[in-house]
């Protein structure tokens, strides 16, 4: 078992922690590029947002290798739908809900049916370089099998997935890995966010927003100052996530509250790369680690989603570290 500022890993999972702001540099391009062309059969791609060169260039070496290439990118995205056009890869590209109100906001490859590549961070220059972000290699052919059941529903024409994802507990190494997918999932990805924070004694947060009701009522329990919880936020992600109501002050508690600091990103620039502290995360009592691409919002349910629950002290114990280095720089 290895740990740095930037990396965990053991032989069979590694976390990247990114943050350009707190001067963590997890290479996450080379990193992503490097998952990419170790493909001997296969690979999935569901991803909201594909437009990092380097990226588009491996998978097209993909295709060029032989090697069978699927993407699902949301299709709403029209700057990913033209950069796939010219790396000649629409052939092997799906987009999900190109007139719909929801989004498919996965970011995840199942590579040789054995290893999976998942994590908050899109495949833009932003996303892998600017952004506060964590992602995750997980070798398991188990966990695998899971998120190409999820990903075979995801591109199959007219589909809106509500029958229930699978979503079941997998060993890796000492590790516990459960993950959970929207919308099939429906409410439970949040019921089970809510049932871990219930009874919770140690609470760290990094989220790009958090506006789901069923999490906001949970999170009123540790409002009391004495209750050991800390935050980051990203400023703008709540701002959207508002609008233009007035925050319910009981609910919202820490916008205003010293254990939660913001972090200095920029509003959303269509014209340029985001900045923002993207993560979405959580940290419960030193064992337990919630992370993937789901807000914690009551829009996410209904959108494409994945999210792993992680035990392990140890793991838990590197992601505190991540928190800690932006907590502080942002302080």
């Amino acid at each position: 078992m290895a740990t740095n500022g930037t990396t965990f890993s053991t032989s069979s999972l590694k976390v990247f922690f990114q943050s350009k702001r707190a001067g963590l540099e997890a290479q996450l391009v080379s990193r992503l590029v490097e998952f990419i062309d170790a493909t001997t059969k296969s690979l999935d791609c569901a991803i909201y947002d594909l437009r990092h060169p380097d990226v588009l260039a491996a998978l097209r070496r993909v295709v060029t290798g032989g090697k069978k290439l699927r993407i699902a990118f949301d299709g709403a995205q029209k700057k990913t739908e033209q950069d796939l056009k010219n790396f000649k890869l629409l052939g092997q590209s799906t987009p999900v809900h190109p007139t719909g109100n929801h989004l498919m906001h996965n970011k995840y490859l199942v590579r040789d049916g054995k290893s999976v590549w998942t994590g908050s961070a899109n495949f833009t220059p932003g996303g892998l370089e600017l952004q506060d972000n964590n992602c995750l290699i997980i070798k398991s052919a188990s966990l695998a099998k899971q998120y190409a059941t999820e990903f075979n529903q995801l591109i199959t024409p007219q589909s809106f997935v509500t029958a229930p994802s699978p979503s079941k507990t997998v060993n890796v190494g000492s590790v516990k890995i459960t993950p959970f997918f929207a919308p099939g999932a429906s409410e439970g990805i949040e019921d089970k966010v809510v049932e871990v924070l219930q009874g919770a004694q140690r609470v760290r947060v990094m989220a790009f927003l958090i506006s789901d009701p069923g999490i906001l009522n949970a999170l009123t329990a540790f409002r009391e100052p004495g209750f050991d919880i800390l935050g980051v936020l990203d400023p703008h992600g709540m701002k959207d996530a508002l609008g233009h109501k007035t925050p319910d002050p009981l609910l919202f508690w820490f916008l205003n509250d010293p254990r939660f600091v913001n972090a200095p990103s920029h509003a959303f620039n269509p014209n340029g790369e985001q900045d923002f502290m993207h993560n979405k995360l959580m940290i419960i009592d030193d064992r337990l680690v919630v992370t993937g691409s789901y807000n914690f919002s009551e829009n996410a349910e209904a959108n494409d989603e994945n999210l792993v629950l992680i035990e392990s002290q140890a793991v838990a114990a590197a992601y505190t570290a991540y928190f800690d280095a932006l907590f502080t720089t942002y302080s």
